[in-house]
């Protein structure tokens, strides 16, 4: 993947978890699903992942706090990330 295809895949992901009104988010596979509505089909869940804790990383996303199944990690994003694509999307 190009640099300029890893920052739409970042952005998808973004805007996925932006249509995400759930306070407990998505998985790193359903967001690698949905991702596929923005042209990137079959990247997998674990690709997502690894680009997920790079938005993490930057304060766009979080793990909310789950008390039950915590392994099953689930993503939402964070004020910083809403802004970011409020300002650059």
């Amino acid at each position: 993947m190009t640099p300029a295809q890893l920052e739409l895949y970042r952005i998808a992901l973004l805007r996925v978890l932006e249509a995400n009104e759930t306070q407990y988010g998505l998985s790193a596979a359903v967001l690698a699903v949905h991702a596929g509505s923005f042209g990137f089909r079959g990247l997998g869940g674990e690709f997502a992942s690894g680009e997920l804790r790079y938005l993490e990383d930057k304060g766009f996303v979080r793990p909310p706090a789950k008390a039950i199944s915590p392994e099953n990690q689930t993503w939402r994003i964070t004020a910083a990330g809403r802004d970011w694509l409020a300002q650059n999307g």
